[in-house]
């Protein structure tokens, strides 16, 4: 370790970050070196790793000694020990050392007395990987820092209101490249993020060991069982077209964008809701790293309590690299959208009223919901939805053709400006919703709603009423709920509509600069909305502040929520996985 000798001088001593060249044996290896005030050193090579300590003697001299270990990347494993001593001229190091190289089993196999390596400070301090550069040394997969090209990209997602700061990401290559992060991030005392496809970030994952699943992507089809695998990394839309070259199909919501993972978690309210309830009814197992760095396989049979608390838990209890579910043999839907035109307030106001009082009397195999949208007037836009508002109907029917258009007869009374509505493939469900493919600047919110009356109707109208001066301008949704959302499940879970008639989904454009006041905007939204707010939420649905921990309660039963803090007690009581809509462990 450091002597007395003043080691904050970065002339007299090496702290800094410095890339050079090391010259052994007939070959020469790049390097790039981290020297701390504490005294310790870190390694990165295109190969290898390395930990150690260094000390100076007198100004201008010092040592230091290390142990590189090569990563999987390497093709080969093993570790070398290394020993230099070395003078700085100015912002150049140069330095003789012995080299011995070991066996992954420890037996000395080479060693070099005579290498020389020379370095070119790079930049003061310390690098922002110096602590956490042994993480790479277990992942086949890759992992990037700070400044790395493609570190961005990496933590990146579809929400762009969120921005991740982490201190690592593992691009995991597999399950054991997850279990390796994960105990790496326990051992260093940070939190782990996870991200699978990245279009459900609700917290920045600051100074986190961020883990993209994104690579994790098996897929498999059991016609006879009726079931598929399917890896972290999927999203929907593959799953859809997979499922469908064998008549199957699963559960899915408004985007073949979003990640399956992420949506399962969540609970999944899917299109046909009311005609099957939520996905997580049909999730038969899950693959999930647990915070002690373990790969478990929960199911209603394996790990009950577990399985119960991940689907409608989230992240708060590992990360799921796999799942088993069950399809279904679904080939065609009708469906489709119904647009009327909403700049006349009375002719808006009519046409949700009578979409609700429509709604109320629908069979369960019937779902929809109704959007009210308001159009900025900019040039980004279409000419037809220019400073425009919409009343929009979208409708999915699991059922004959011909009984579905006389169920729509008199929404289609009211007059559509377009109507979309028909027979369709199962694997077109997603193209309903048109939900954007590219990232957004959104603000996101939710709420359950009881059922919704004439006052509720000119409140809602009001919000996209031509004219009113200025914006954001919000997308507001009501899914009709109900059927068989509301039943109890067949493999219980901790997702539930707590009774529910709608659920809300708001949408509210956040332009660069403008994040506080659309903050603002939205909150005032759900302030008029609030007399008919049941209070409750779902999970799969926490964005933005309602991602704290006094919000995350409002998606739970009160006796689902203690059940889940006493299990994120027994399973991670250490709020490892911290970076989500958290909930805190307690004891019963």
């Amino acid at each position: 370790m450091l002597n007395t000798h003043p080691v904050a001088d970065a002339v007299q001593t090496p702290v800094g970050i410095w890339t050079g060249l090391m010259h052994h044996d007939d070959q020469t290896d790049s390097f790039t070196l981290s020297f701390a005030l504490d005294g310790t050193i870190a390694l990165r090579t295109p190969r290898s790793v390395g930990t150690g300590v260094w000390s100076a003697d007198q100004p201008g001299r010092f040592s230091y000694e290390l142990t590189e270990i090569f990563t999987p990347a390497a093709g080969h494993s093993g570790r070398v020990q290394i020993h230099v001593e070395a003078h700085l001229e100015g912002a150049v190091y140069r330095g003789v050392g012995t080299v011995r190289v070991y066996t992954a089993d420890g037996v000395l196999v080479h060693t070099t007395t005579s290498a020389a390596c020379a370095g070119d400070r790079h930049a003061g301090g310390q690098a922002d990987w110096h602590a956490l550069v042994s993480l790479a040394a277990p992942i086949r997969g890759r992992t990037l820092y700070p400044g790395d090209e493609g570190f961005e990209e990496a933590c990146s997602g579809w929400l762009l209101t969120v921005e991740h700061r982490p201190a690592a990401v593992v691009v995991a290559a597999d399950a054991d490249d997850v279990a390796a992060a994960v105990r790496f991030a326990a051992e260093a005392g940070r939190p782990v993020a996870v991200q699978s496809t990245g279009h459900g970030k609700s917290v920045p994952a600051d100074g986190a060991v961020f883990i993209a699943t994104g690579q994790l992507r098996e897929l498999s089809v059991d016609p006879r069982a009726g079931t598929a695998r399917i890896g972290a990394g999927l999203r929907w839309g593959e799953v859809l077209t997979a499922a469908a070259a064998h008549g199957l199909a699963p559960l899915c919501g408004s985007s073949g964008q979003v990640g399956v993972m992420g949506y399962l978690t969540g609970g999944g309210l899917p299109l046909t809701g009311r005609t099957y309830g939520f996905a997580a009814d049909y999730v038969r197992s899950l693959d999930i790293v647990t915070a002690d760095g373990r790969l478990r396989t929960v199911s209603p049979t394996q790990e009950p309590d577990l399985f119960w608390a991940v689907r409608g838990g989230k992240s708060n209890f590992g990360v799921v690299v796999a799942a088993e579910i069950e399809l279904l043999p679904l080939r065609t839907i009708y469906g489709g959208e119904l647009y009327y035109p909403g700049e006349d307030s009375r002719r808006a106001a009519h046409v949700l009223g009578s979409y609700l009082a429509w709604a109320k009397g629908q069979p369960e195999e019937m779902s929809s919901s109704v959007t009210l949208l308001r159009f900025p007037d900019v040039p980004q836009l279409p000419v037809e939805f220019r400073g425009r508002s919409f009343v929009q109907v979208r409708v999915v029917y699991m059922g004959d053709e011909q009984q579905a258009a006389r169920l729509v007869e008199p929404l289609r009374a009211l007059g559509p400006e377009k109507d979309t509505c028909r027979a369709m493939p199962y694997t077109q469900i997603t193209e309903i919703y048109q939900d954007p493919k590219n990232p957004v600047m959104t603000h996101l919110r939710s709420a359950l709603l009881h059922e919704l009356d004439d006052e509720a109707v000119q409140e809602l109208v009001s919000l996209i009423d031509p004219s009113t001066p200025g914006g954001p301008f919000p997308g507001i949704e009501l899914r009709h709920l109900g059927g068989a959302l509301n039943r109890p499940p067949g493999r219980p879970h901790a997702v539930s509509t707590q009774g529910a008639a709608f659920h809300l989904w708001m949408r509210m454009p956040a332009p660069a600069g403008q994040a506080d006041a659309t903050r603002k905007a939205a909150d005032e939204v759900l302030e008029r909305l609030r007399r008919w707010d049941t209070g409750a939420m779902l999970p799969g649905f926490l964005f933005d502040h309602d991602s704290a921990p006094e919000q995350v309660r409002r998606a739970y039963t009160e006796a689902d929520y203690q059940r889940l803090a006493a299990l994120k007690a027994k399973y991670d009581p250490n709020q490892l996985f911290r970076i989500n809509h958290n909930i805190p462990p307690f004891s019963l």
